[in-house]
């Protein structure tokens, strides 16, 4: 696995929101420890460590294969840090509401919601817990309405 910039290093938003854009969940692992954990508080997820994170990744493009995640700005120091985001997407594949056994199927229609991730990092840099913030009724609301 190759390594990727960390959090202060001028390239990290840029390549952080490609590794998220590309498709390619190999390309994102190298961001997080090997026990990160991720939230998708939007969805009520967690996801531990690479495998479930990868997991996680696949999950997103199965709703919108051409998810784009773009980072504008963070603040932080060594320890962690706060980014805001914008994804954006076409609903594509079905997707699972929070708390419930029920899914909203593909509409095809577009979708773009801002959000925010809060991270702790580890001591090598990397991200050591990712929590997502986001309102799923608004990414919903864009693609059934």
């Amino acid at each position: 696995m190759s390594t990727a910039p960390t959090y202060g290093q001028p390239e990290f938003l840029g390549a952080w929101g490609e590794a998220w854009s590309c498709g390619d969940p190999q390309s994102l692992l190298p961001f997080y420890a090997p026990d990160a954990e991720y939230r998708d508080v939007g969805s009520d997820m967690t996801f531990q460590g690479h495998d479930e994170i990868g997991r996680f990744y696949r999950f997103m493009l199965r709703f919108a294969p051409d998810s784009r995640i773009e980072f504008d700005h963070g603040v932080g120091d060594r320890t962690g840090f706060a980014a805001h985001w914008i994804w954006s997407g076409s609903a594509a594949g079905p997707l699972r509401l929070p708390g419930r056994n029920e899914l909203v199927e593909a509409s095809g229609k577009h979708f773009s919601v801002p959000g925010i991730a809060y991270c702790a990092l580890a001591g090598d840099g990397t991200i050591a817990s990712h929590h997502d913030y986001y309102d799923m009724r608004a990414v919903l609301l864009a693609i059934i309405a």
